[in-house]
């Protein structure tokens, strides 16, 4: 069975406020959700945590410094 979630759960899932998980799906850092209803939207929970494995493969990456 697959498991769906609003985005007050989804922003508790990644930590964050619900707000700033709205900006990431209006950036295009998350995946636009499954629209149920006007005012119902939900996301595969399998979509949230690849973003945050991505999060962290980008966290854990090395900063790139612009010496010249």
């Amino acid at each position: 069975m697959k498991k769906y979630l609003r985005a007050k759960h989804c922003a508790e899932y990644q930590n964050v406020a619900e707000t700033t998980f709205w900006h990431w799906v209006t950036d295009g850092r998350i995946k636009k959700g499954i629209r149920l209803s006007p005012r119902v939207t939900v996301w595969h929970i399998d979509d949230l945590e690849d973003f945050v494995k991505q999060r962290q493969q980008e966290d854990s990456m090395p900063a790139v410094s612009r010496a010249f």
